[in-house]
């Protein structure tokens, strides 16, 4: 799967692409391969599957108690690499590896890199990689590395970034941590515009994205949005594996009939 391809072939029709985040290994690892099915289901244009880390610099507070239940329920860089190996033989829905560059260096790049394209991983996101040290992963061989903009990247930086031809440019919606917000700023619709301007690259955004509504308005200046922390704050809801399923579904198809709305 080509998904800078995808991508830009979706942002042509203008389809507005839907990424929904999930910490692997929660609510249970059994979850994960379930939930992963069920989002693809109710119409994913591809799922950013975390990988948990102890200390998640740029997660909020609902993603840093996925993650620490995660990880005291023994969920690792490998198990998650098997759990995206076994979804990508069985449905096309492309899948982005989220992880902090710690667990990488651990394990290895090169052997990281093997892993990750046995399983198919479409891209990589490592939030504190900077793109001046991409060599660690991509001289490597690692799949392609989305790319990282805030409000307060300088247009000529969005330019560097676009340079890099990334799968897409992850433009974070404010400056802070993850977690799910209110309303979309002014400030924001902004950035968007502003990147737009700078570069073709597909634009997701992330960091905030509460439900439909918000999703809409950010799609408006956006090729697509990323939803993380209020569906993981659904899961946290389920009182069990009988109702994980239905509840990442019932949270991401208005998000979905909104996108599709705002095409």
């Amino acid at each position: 799967m080509n998904l800078a391809a995808d991508l830009r072939e979706k942002k042509r029709a203008g389809r507005k692409a839907l990424a929904p985040y999930l910490c692997a290994g929660y609510p249970a690892p059994e979850a994960t391969p379930l939930l992963l099915r069920s989002l693809a289901d109710a119409g994913a244009d591809c799922i950013e599957l975390g990988v948990p880390f102890s200390d998640p610099l740029a997660d909020g507070g609902t993603i840093q108690q996925a993650s620490a239940r995660a990880l005291a329920q023994g969920m690792t860089l490998a198990k998650a690499l098997g759990i995206a190996r076994e979804f990508a033989a069985e449905r096309p829905t492309p899948l982005l590896l989220m992880s902090y560059l710690n667990p990488l260096l651990r394990m290895g790049p090169r052997r990281f890199a093997d892993l990750a394209r046995e399983a198919r991983v479409a891209a990589c996101i490592v939030p504190d990689l900077l793109p001046e040290a991409q060599g660690l992963l991509t001289e490597a061989g690692a799949p392609p590395l989305v790319r990282f903009a805030a409000p307060n990247t300088p247009e000529g930086r969005l330019r560097e970034l676009a340079a890099l031809d990334p799968p897409f440019l992850y433009c974070v919606s404010v400056l802070g941590v993850t977690g799910a917000r209110d309303a979309v700023a002014d400030s924001t619709l902004a950035f968007l515009d502003r990147v737009r301007a700078a570069t073709a690259v597909p634009a997701l955004v992330g960091f905030g994205v509460s439900g439909p509504g918000q999703a809409t308005a950010l799609a408006s200046r956006a090729d697509g949005v990323i939803v993380g922390s209020a569906l993981i704050r659904v899961l946290s809801e389920c009182r069990g594996p009988e109702e994980w399923q239905g509840a990442a579904e019932s949270f991401i198809l208005p998000v979905r009939r909104a996108l599709d709305g705002a095409a």
